[in-house]
């Protein structure tokens, strides 16, 4: 890893040489045999072959990487000084971590016979481990972490090098887990192999025995399978004998995570939200990866919410907001993967006229994907039983899918695709894409699947059918012809909200990701089916006793896990409120609550670097006020207000950027439920 930074390398040389000393000592007792435990929490193993390795867990490695963090983190965090708890920023922990493990690697000082293996190297994704070694020559590696049976082995090979970070993933929870190594050369041939057994923890509570299994194909499509979102499961993967091979400790937002290219995925935070008309959404996520790194923070003034998908892989990222003029859960943006900016951004309500824009959350966008060959955007809208097509350089309508009996009589009549033949129509539909297949070979036409919850709980329509299944539909478009047909759709039991399909038709396979079942199976609100998808056959059954919000095939890109983080400052990016100037007028015109500190027992404050949190009860901090010696400031949290019975006893962060209130010393005030208190909190910058 090349470091920037000049005082890190200086650091670096240095511990460096100290490093490598204590692995040359280390060695030469290796070599005279002396096994020896060198703490609770790192010990040298003698595996059955005479060879050794260096095994650590997590806070070993996060003790040693301590000492670095400061190198990482951003100058404005040295600026503040406060009374306030400060909790860390995940991005430089990260980064600090992976140069420990990097520095470990490059002082040479452990080989294929005696490897170094950290469990759980970030802290986040407790049944993985990642090993270093240095060979003499380069050679590819071969990793597997055996399953109970042949067919759930995980199986990994990374690129020829001669330095080695080898990512093992799949382990199983609380026994003793052998993973086989092996170093292949330009043919693939194994020239060497050994096999390294470490014990796991057991799995928490909530994911014991979520997972039945029904029935199982013996060749399945996928062979694991991601569950995220809900409300009560982590983030976690099962194999096809249903044992839990990944997870994250930590929950997300109930959207869950959203899988991206070379290993990565978005993690929206569950507890820092924005206030909204509606459900409080959040407005900080992180870039993050299986083995738990964190590289970047994310921020969305106005929060983000049930979709993320990359524009073009490794590129901008597409999600869906609020507007927060009147309306949420009715914008679409474009966010510039690097500055976090939002270069682009269509408000639903300025393309569709006025008819059915009579509530809050009137249009509920919950997928909004980009297709590069037509710069088009697929937006499905729960709550208005819709499917557009919008040209993202215009940010105008194409197309509009919908049964036509909805828009009948409106303005929004002449955007409707014309259906062909018998077309029966999706409610409350959810995860619509666009498909990468041909099933007429006519050049004018696309294909899309659908999620048909095939519901209108939210808002009713008099011509609905009462069908009483859940459907994954196909529908083809003619967007020349302006046209649409019906292909063909599987019917799996009625998921009311949520869940998500995936076609795979090199294996002539579809699956139906039912998160949110309206009767249970088996005591389990999720099922995941696989289907033959040319006769309909149900070949794979499992119940996700919890729920989900969406499921995906879990297939890591195991050699980008193996890349060593690039050192870097920039890992705070985006927007958020910030503090604006009060004037002299306003702030003699406050009553202020001097003697009295904040009476609300739920209100509590955390900083991370230049910004602050403040835990609340929706919309029970109105203002923050931030009163000092040479000016005083305040942040507007009144602009919203709730609309949903649902979310009034919400519990979560609000927060604020900081980065642009000029240095001086401030007393923290609030404005809770109109009454100005005194917190006894201030910031020094």
């Amino acid at each position: 890893m090349t470091l920037k930074n000049a005082s890190v390398a200086k650091m670096e040389d240095n511990e460096m040489k100290r490093f490598a000393v204590s692995c040359k000592k280390g060695v030469e007792k290796m070599k005279k045999g002396k096994t020896r435990r060198s703490s609770k929490k790192k010990r040298v193993l003698r595996t059955s072959d005479g060879r050794t390795v260096t095994v650590c867990n997590s806070l070993w490695l996060k003790k040693k990487a301590k000492r670095f963090e400061k190198n990482f983190i951003r100058k404005e965090a040295s600026a503040i000084r406060t009374n306030i708890q400060i909790e860390p920023m995940y991005a430089p922990l990260s980064q600090a971590r992976d140069y420990w493990l990097e520095h470990i690697l490059k002082s040479d000082g452990y080989t294929f016979q005696n490897m170094f293996l950290v469990k759980n190297p970030f802290g986040e994704a407790p049944l993985t481990a990642l090993a270093l070694f240095v060979t003499e020559v380069p050679c590819q590696v071969r990793v597997t972490v055996k399953g109970k049976i042949p067919e759930t082995d995980f199986t990994s090979v990374l690129p020829e090098t001669k330095y080695h970070r080898v990512p093992v993933l799949g382990l199983y929870p609380g026994r003793m887990n052998h993973i086989h190594f092996e170093l292949l050369d330009q043919d693939s041939q194994v020239i060497d192999e050994r096999t390294v057994s470490i014990k796991t923890r057991p799995l928490p509570q909530d994911l014991k025995k979520i997972v039945k299994v029904r029935k199982v194909s013996d060749d399945p499509a996928f062979e694991n399978i991601l569950v995220a979102g809900g409300i009560d499961v982590k983030t976690c993967v099962f194999d096809r004998e249903g044992r839990i091979r990944y997870y994250l400790k930590r929950k997300p937002k109930g959207y869950g995570i959203f899988p991206l290219s070379g290993g990565r995925f978005i993690f929206m935070e569950r507890e820092i939200s924005a206030p909204s008309y509606t459900n409080p959404q959040s407005v900080q996520s992180y870039d993050m990866d299986y083995l738990g790194r964190v590289r970047k923070t994310y921020l969305v003034k106005n929060g983000a919410h049930h979709t993320v998908e990359e524009k073009t892989p490794g590129g901008n990222i597409m999600t869906a907001s609020s507007s927060m003029e009147g309306h949420s859960e009715d914008l679409i943006l474009e966010i510039d993967r690097q500055s976090g900016q939002i270069v682009k951004k269509v408000m639903l309500g300025d393309i569709f006229d006025e008819t059915y824009q009579d509530m809050m959350d009137w249009a509920h966008i919950n997928s909004a994907s980009h297709y590069e060959k037509d710069n088009s955007v697929l937006v499905s809208m729960r709550n208005i039983h819709s499917i557009s097509s919008v040209d993202w350089e215009t940010g105008e309508m194409r197309w509009l899918l919908c049964d036509p009996r909805f828009w009948e009589g409106t303005e929004m009549e002449e955007k409707l695709l014309k259906p062909v033949g018998d077309v029966p129509w999706f409610y409350q539909q959810h995860a619509v894409f666009e498909l990468d297949v041909d099933f007429d070979g006519n050049p004018d036409t696309k294909h899309i699947i659908v999620f048909d919850n095939h519901w209108h709980k939210r808002r009713k329509v008099k011509f609905f059918d009462k069908d009483k299944n859940t459907y994954i539909s196909f529908y083809t478009i003619n967007e020349k012809e302006r046209t649409v047909s019906f292909h063909k759709r599987f019917p799996c039991p009625k998921s009311k909200i949520r869940s998500n399909a995936i076609l795979c038709p090199e294996k002539d396979r579809l699956y139906a990701m039912a998160g949110s079942l309206v009767t249970p199976i088996d005591e389990g609100i999720g099922v995941i089916r696989e289907y033959d998808f040319t006769s309909g056959e149900v070949l794979s059954e499992f119940v996700v006793k919890p729920g989900f919000f969406r499921a995906h095939e879990f297939t890591p890109d195991v050699a980008a896990l193996a890349e060593p983080l690039l050192a870097s400052r920039d890992y705070v990016c985006g927007d958020l409120k910030r503090p604006e100037p009060l004037s002299e007028e306003a702030y003699q015109a406050l009553e202020v609550q001097e003697k009295c500190r904040v009476k609300d027992e739920k209100i509590d404050y955390v900083m991370q670097e230049d910004l602050l949190y403040i835990h609340e009860v929706d919309h029970s901090v109105r203002k923050v006020y931030f009163f000092g010696k040479k000016g005083n400031y305040y942040v507007e949290f009144a602009d919203t207000y709730q609309t949903m019975q649902l979310f009034e006893e919400a519990e979560y962060y609000i927060t604020m950027w900081l980065d642009t209130l000029p240095s001086d010393y401030y007393r923290l005030y609030l404005d809770v439920r109109g009454e100005v208190q005194n917190t006894g909190k201030y910031i020094s910058k």
